[in-house]
């Protein structure tokens, strides 16, 4: 993270390559605890399959800019 985070701020978390996703979620909710809102989550890579699941319970959008399978690979742990 960059800078101070205020409470009603939005916020993107970034990630360069996801397996599971649970390390994006803990990010998030530290966010949370602030007050900031977090409006998405946004990773290069995912290269697991899972994370989209994982954050839509939270209400939290997933946005890979690739998959695996994109890549030509099979998710890991598929």
């Amino acid at each position: 993270m960059a800078g101070v985070l205020e409470p009603g701020d939005r916020v993107v978390v970034t990630e360069d390559t996801v397996t599971r996703g649970s390390s994006l979620l803990e990010a998030a909710n530290v966010v949370r605890e602030v007050g900031a809102e977090v409006v998405g989550v946004v990773a290069v890579v995912d290269r697991g399959g899972t994370c989209a699941s994982l954050l839509e319970p939270e209400g939290i959008p997933f946005f890979p800019l690739v998959t695996a399978p994109d890549l030509g690979f099979a998710y890991e742990g598929a």
